[in-house]
């Protein structure tokens, strides 16, 4: 549903002010949060004693204190795990595929106009007339195997979407409710109860894990309506675990995965749900921001809270590009368009990158040839020619507690006017990332750091001076800067992520200060990261000297002995925008040995 919010500024003590509101639905309700300087409030209504736990944020090795301190989170609630490579594509979803041919056209229509993609959802209904629960129904799903079979043989993974609520004619809540395992009555089970946790697992096994299925869309895991308010459940208060609902189911899952399937699904699990909780991000679960609205302003305050949520120490995020609810008119109206590529555009710097949307198809080709174009061109090919640099960053979040999505307080603490950016980010060490707002062709910014080194536009080559600054921005391009003293690592364009290994792989070095980044490779699925292998790629800026280490690491399948490496020197009309570098400065053959170069 529409929500906006908003902040009143210079109001003063003991004013009464009357705040006019005109809206076109009712009820409409207003909160008003009185903001107090330097002062924060944490209470509990059935707390029995409080822990603080502090984590030192100023430690070396971490990127900066916001790091060491999130790092330090995440030594105490759980580490977050290694995705696999698929995970970092792009997901198609929509609500929802009506039955088996009208999603397997889909897949194959993506394949047929060269879209690339890597994983497609099946939403709720699948169940059709067999009732709310975990079960394909025949009439519309003949034969859910071989439909995953069929996407498979496309390099294509399926989720699904699975509730924590069963209908009352299916033999799910029949088992639950036998056994004591609903939530008081309600059609939600009862997430405390550890014999109720396998037995959820177990219906999920045996409709979907059982055939391929990859992932579980854990859907309204608050849960909805709140069954478990004021209520008992089976550790205690359902009020002092409230919130805690999210942890538990998600938890179901992983273990169930990880014990059963440590040589395919389990191997490193992915699931997405809607509610979240601390130590959520051990489980493999990605938040999704929910059933939001597909307008501008709804849009612009998914930038912010992506970075806040991310803040908090969770590295998993991800959204509704487009926005949930959508306008009768989005295949035809211009302005939604435009709003939707620039939500494309924005989503494709998120951790994980998926379409989802109601009230019509959300398959690009429904909103015509130019919108097609241009999100391929601005938002999935810059994805899928990243993903070693994405890759090897979300190596750190699994090794080192990184932050891949990153407010920029988090690198420029030093510059106090970071503090109150909201639209504008790092994405990993190198890229700055403004989204377009609005329905224009330029982007007003703030470029952080101050001294005299400018940054680089990605696009262009050109140098932008640290400070306010003013971006031309087309409809097919997302403003983006390079940091000075930068190693943008690019592969080759991809229809899925294991479609081929990075080879060639092209380096662009950005002048202005020394740097080290990690490659880091393995096969994309294996557990752990004992597999794997890493090259660093170390830059002298002061006598211009790339050092590419010896590879390190015990080796994976799939392997390159040797491989092509172009690098490409960065500057005005050089090195500039997606496309391949057509001259490259130097072409060096690797084979795992060290070797520095001059550029």
């Amino acid at each position: 549903p529409d929500s906006m919010s908003g902040v009143a500024l210079s109001l003063r003590r003991g004013i009464k002010y009357t705040v006019h509101l005109i809206a076109t639905h009712k009820p409409l309700k207003v909160y008003a949060i009185a903001t107090k300087a330097a002062q924060t409030t944490l209470r509990s209504d059935v707390g029995e004693q409080i822990d603080y736990y502090f984590t030192y944020g100023g430690v070396a090795s971490k990127a900066s204190p916001l790091d060491g301190a999130i790092a330090g989170y995440r030594k105490i609630c759980g580490s977050a795990p290694m995705y696999k490579r698929f995970a970092f594509g792009f997901w198609q979803c929509k609500e929802h595929y009506h039955n088996q041919s009208e999603l397997l056209d889909a897949a194959v229509k993506f394949r047929a106009l060269r879209i690339p993609l890597d994983a497609i959802v099946q939403d709720w209904l699948y169940w059709g007339k067999l009732g709310w629960g975990p079960q394909w129904d025949p009439a519309v799903y003949p034969d859910p195997a071989k439909m995953v079979s069929n996407l498979s043989a496309s390099s294509l993974k399926l989720m699904v979407s699975v509730w924590s609520k069963f209908a009352d004619q299916t033999r799910f809540y029949r088992n639950m409710s036998e056994l004591g395992f609903l939530l008081n009555g309600s059609h939600y089970y009862d997430v405390w109860s550890a014999p109720a946790r396998e037995m959820f697992y177990q219906f999920s096994k045996a409709a979907h894990f059982s055939i391929g299925v990859e992932a579980l869309w854990l859907d309204a895991t608050e849960p909805e309506g709140f069954p478990h308010r004021d209520k008992r459940n089976a550790m205690g208060s359902g009020n002092l675990m409230h919130n805690s609902y999210s942890l538990m189911t998600t938890m179901a899952i992983s273990d169930g995965l990880r014990r059963d399937y440590p040589d395919a699904q389990g191997q490193r699990v992915f699931s997405l749900t809607r509610s979240s909780f601390a130590g959520q991000q051990r489980t493999g679960a990605c938040l999704w921001s929910g059933d939001i609205s597909g307008n501008w302003d709804s849009f612009r305050r998914q930038i912010a809270a992506s970075l806040n949520y991310q803040l908090s120490g969770i590295p998993f995020w991800s959204e509704d590009i487009g926005g949930f609810f959508r306008p009768s008119d989005q295949h035809t109206s211009a302005d939604y368009h435009v709003l939707l590529t620039r939500w494309f555009q924005f989503g494709a710097f998120t951790p994980i990158f998926r379409v989802h949307g109601t009230n019509g198809n959300t398959e690009l080709w429904e909103f015509g040839q130019q919108v097609q174009d241009r999100v391929v061109a601005s938002a999935i090919r810059p994805r899928y020619r990243l993903l070693p640099y994405i890759y090897s960053c979300f190596f750190r979040v699994a090794t080192e507690g990184y932050t891949v999505q990153r407010a920029l307080a988090m690198d420029f603490s030093h510059d106090p006017a970071t503090a109150r950016v909201a639209d504008t980010f790092m994405f990993g060490p190198a890229l700055l990332v403004a989204p377009v707002i609005d329905n224009t062709t330029s982007r007003r910014l703030y470029v952080p750091g101050g001294g005299n080194i400018s940054w680089t536009n990605f696009h262009t080559g050109e140098p932008v001076a640290p400070g306010p600054a003013t971006l031309y921005a087309p409809y097919d391009e997302l403003p983006l800067l390079v940091r000075p003293g930068s190693l943008l690592l690019l592969g080759p364009d991809l229809q899925h992520t294991g479609e081929k290994p990075p080879d060639p792989l092209e380096v662009r070095v950005y002048l202005g200060a020394d740097t080290v980044f990690t490659l880091y490779e393995d096969d994309g699925e294996s557990a752990g990261t004992a597999a794997s292998t890493t090259i660093d790629f170390t830059w002298d800026d002061s006598v211009q000297l790339l050092t590419i280490g010896a590879r390190q690491g015990k080796g994976f399948v799939g392997m390159l002995s040797s491989r092509t490496i172009n690098l490409v020197k960065v500057r005005p009309g050089h090195g500039g925008g997606i496309e391949p570098t057509a001259k490259p400065d130097v072409t060096i053959a690797y084979v795992g040995k060290l070797i520095s170069i001059k550029l």
